[in-house]
């Protein structure tokens, strides 16, 4: 017995060391008991009890190994052949898909043919209608311009007829405008030449009350002979007050000259005009006493 079992730990490594282990925890145990010297030492027999105990042990896990082993393949080949199906089923699944994809394609290239067809004949359908309807709009176009041009011909002879009638009627009212026109700017002539007559009347009876209110406040100078004359140009405000006296071409000597300048100042302010237009800043005047 002992030199099969030698035989099967030497083909079994997994058993050989499991014997090893053993015998090493034995070792280990014996050593425990020979330093213990309460506990009584283990017997032979029972150390050949547990290694035939761990051959055993090792005896089933192999078998358990092997049955592990044997599963693993069946679960393998049954899984080959779960592929195996799986692919020809995906091969059928496809070959089907394929058949179905060109009986697909094949109708649908016989709809699109039918359909050009079809297409074909209802463009010829609308073609014709379009062209009997073109010619029908022709047709109603050219009855349409012929019954504009009439229109029109007859517009444009009431037109000028009345732009013939509105012409005269311009000419007319133009020529009555021309002579009111006329008649106008006679009469405003009349009245601006009266005016300007009568202003020139008031202008020259304004530059005598001035003359005249100058010569009241001239004082004759005892150097001075009678008939003297002097040209004056007065700068006046708006309310007649005297700014400036300028004399020119004076007769007579400096005496007079400087009484006429008083003469003038004193006499301010200045008469007025009658008439606003006859207002001017500066007033020219000859000064003649008698």
């Amino acid at each position: 017995m002992s030199g099969g079992l030698f035989t099967e730990i030497k083909n079994n490594p997994l058993a050989l060391t499991l014997v090893i282990i053993i015998h090493l925890i034995v070792i280990v145990l014996l050593s425990i008991n020979l330093a213990s010297d309460d506990k009584p030492p283990v017997p032979a027999s029972q150390n050949h009890k547990i290694i035939d105990a761990v051959v055993v042990n090792a005896n089933k896990y192999d078998e358990q190994k092997k049955k592990k082993k044997l599963d693993v393949q069946k679960k393998i080949e049954a899984k080959k052949i779960e592929a195996k199906n799986i692919a020809e089923n995906k091969a059928a699944e496809k070959k089907k898909k394929q058949e179905k994809k060109r009986a697909a394609e094949k109708e649908k290239i016989l709809a699109i043919t039918k359909k050009k067809e079809a297409d074909k004949k209802l463009k010829a359908k609308k073609e014709k209608v379009k062209k009997e309807k073109a010619k029908k709009e022709k047709e109603r176009k050219l009855k349409e311009k012929r019954l504009k041009e009439k229109q029109r011909l007859e517009a444009e002879k009431k037109r000028r007829q009345k732009e013939e009638q509105k012409r005269r009627a311009d000419e007319k009212a133009e020529f009555e405008r021309a002579i009111i026109e006329e008649e106008r700017r006679e009469q405003m002539a009349k009245e601006q030449a009266a005016r300007a007559a009568r202003l020139q009347t008031q202008r020259q009876r304004y530059i005598m009350l001035i003359a005249k209110k100058v010569e009241n406040n001239w004082l004759r100078p005892a150097t001075t002979d009678t008939g003297q004359s002097c040209e004056i140009v007065v700068t006046q405000t708006m309310m007649g007050d005297v700014i400036d006296v300028l004399l020119q071409a004076c007769t007579s000597d400096n005496a007079f000259q400087r009484s006429v300048e008083r003469a003038v100042r004193k006499a301010s302010p200045l008469p007025l005009p009658p008439d606003p237009e006859l207002f001017d800043r500066k007033i020219y005047f000859k000064f003649k006493p008698r």
